[in-house]
């Protein structure tokens, strides 16, 4: 059995020994039961007061209705974060890695317009509700932390993404155009162990209530979701069928834009998603080429025989070896005395007839095209000039996702050497 998931049984059994207090302090045996050490880690002690606040801050931060049921849930999500944070702040300290207090206020005042609370007004919001605003504002300043100590080991390993690695991007991109991907957020709630099943379900139940109450999906994704995007509010960005667990890909398949799906059984607990948006992965059309043409235009008599129409198909073919460049076209035309020749100007590829664009679709820029026979001419295109068509992928967009996702590995990585070198004692 893995470390962290003994962590996460005695984690699980600890807690339901943490009292139930009520948002108010109570005096006497209240006060003792929060000052009661629950886990030491390393050297840093968390007591059951320290979970009572981070569960306390939970409620708060995602307007969840609170209940005993709902706190019993919140208790594992609050050890489980506050060792983790513990074990971060310790490396930073370890590795002379500070936040400033400037730092911290930038992103009070953040979180001041997300809740949307007047500017200034964060610490008097959460003494208001009986909350202690310096334990907000660690968590804040354990969260930069953190941040920072995982963007310092990105940067050891590389921290770039190349060229090459978005070309490659792109390259895959291309390789499922016009395959249906979606934009999703989730919320996992785990299941360590099979006699924590039921207990994750109405976990799971109990926090999709919430949502439908009007619960902001970040915030809470951030609070009490164990998934490896609860940092970003559970957000998964782009997905494209074939990367999530199937059962995941079903439900998803169903929901409209907005909408949330039932808690879905999958590898490693209960998730929930929601489905923010739904497209088809960009395809490059040909018809959006921009093309700078000229022509040759031979005409055909008004009565014409089969002989006339093979005579200047043939005459055709002759001027087409003669044309270098479409410098050339004004000085033939003008030889010729072939009246309608000339530049046709700028022109997008979807908008020519079709046996024009056939015949030119392929050219490059100097070639011309086989003779285009019509009821009335017969025509030479030579390229002038040649656009490609936009393939739709924002590369400085592609490049910030993978540097997310290399973040997101990096953090969990670390997480894992650091839990895998800690002594954790749970009392």
């Amino acid at each position: 059995m893995s470390t962290f998931r003994r962590l996460a049984l005695i984690a699980c059994c600890l807690l339901t020994q943490i009292p139930l207090l009520p948002l108010q302090s109570a005096p006497g045996q209240a006060q003792e039961n929060a000052l009661r050490i629950v886990a030491v880690v390393n050297d840093d002690v968390i007591s059951a007061r320290d979970v009572i606040e981070r569960m306390r801050i939970t409620l708060a931060t995602t307007g969840m209705r609170d209940s005993p049921e709902l706190r019993r849930a919140l208790r594992d999500q609050s050890l489980r974060a506050l060792i983790d944070e513990r074990l971060f702040m310790q490396e930073a300290k370890k590795r002379n890695i500070t936040v400033s207090d400037e730092d911290v206020n930038r992103a009070i005042a953040l979180l001041e317009r997300q809740m949307n609370l007047q500017p200034g007004s964060f610490a008097d919001t959460f003494t208001r509700q009986g909350l202690d605003s310096e334990v907000m504002i660690g968590q804040i300043r354990a969260d930069l932390t953190r941040a920072r100590l995982v963007r310092a080991r990105f940067n050891v390993s590389g921290g770039t993404i190349s060229d090459k690695e978005v070309d490659e991007a792109i390259q895959r991109l291309k390789s499922i155009a016009g395959q249906t991907e979606e934009l999703l957020a989730e919320i996992v709630i785990p299941v360590d162990s099979p006699d924590q099943e039921q207990e994750a379900k109405q976990t799971a139940e109990r926090v999709l209530e919430q949502l439908r109450g009007g619960a902001p999906f970040p915030a809470l994704a951030r609070q009490v979701s164990r998934g490896s995007t609860a940092s970003a509010g559970g957000d998964l960005g782009w997905v494209r069928r074939g990367t999530l667990d199937e059962d995941i890909e079903a439900a998803a398949s169903k929901l409209d834009r907005g909408q949330l799906s039932e808690p879905i059984r999958a590898l490693g607990g209960y998730h929930i998603v929601l489905l923010r948006d739904r497209r088809r992965i960009a395809v490059t059309d040909t018809n959006d080429v921009k093309m700078t043409l000229s022509q040759i235009m031979l005409g055909l008599p008004q009565t014409q025989t089969q002989r006339d129409v093979e005579n200047v198909t043939s005459l055709a073919r002759t001027v087409r070896e003669t044309i270098g460049s479409c410098g050339d076209i004004d000085a033939l035309a003008q030889e010729l005395k072939a009246t309608g020749s000339g530049s046709l100007g700028n022109v997008r590829l979807g908008d020519l007839p079709e046996n024009f664009r056939n015949a030119v679709t392929d050219l490059k820029a100097g070639e011309t095209s086989q003779p285009v026979v019509t009821p009335r001419a017969v025509h030479l295109f030579t390229v002038c000039d040649r656009e490609e068509a936009k393939d739709g992928f924002d590369r400085e967009q592609i490049r910030t996702t993978l540097y997310n996702q290399r973040l997101v590995l990096t953090a969990q990585r670390y997480l894992q050497d650091l839990r895998r070198d800690a002594t954790i004692e749970f009392r």
